[in-house]
């Protein structure tokens, strides 16, 4: 199912939010515990979009910053654990328009 770019839009933010509500925890629990090449590769680009979601931004500067979440995270999806792999995969189809839920 295909949706209109507004409501897309909203898809889109609501899955990025759930990935940072699942690794970015005040205590860094669930982020500390990802291999390290996980979390390497996606806590900066992470928690910029995070600070998206908080603060008042363009969606087009918005959805460069999920792009660039989901370039770092397809290289290292193969150790991601499978709730951060399906999260990550629930984000790409909301950018392409496509509803998952």
């Amino acid at each position: 199912m295909t949706v209109p770019f507004d409501t897309g839009s909203q898809f889109v933010r609501e899955a990025a939010r759930r990935i940072v509500d699942l690794v970015l925890t005040e205590d860094d629990v669930y982020l500390d515990s990802l291999p390290d090449e996980v979390e390497v590769s996606i806590a900066v680009p992470l928690v910029e979009v995070a600070r998206m979601l908080d603060e008042p931004t363009g969606d087009r500067e918005f959805r460069g910053g999920v792009r660039l979440l989901l370039e770092v995270g397809a290289v290292v999806a193969p150790r991601m654990p499978s709730e951060l792999r399906d999260l990550f995969e629930e984000l790409r189809f909301a950018l392409r328009g496509v509803t998952v839920r």
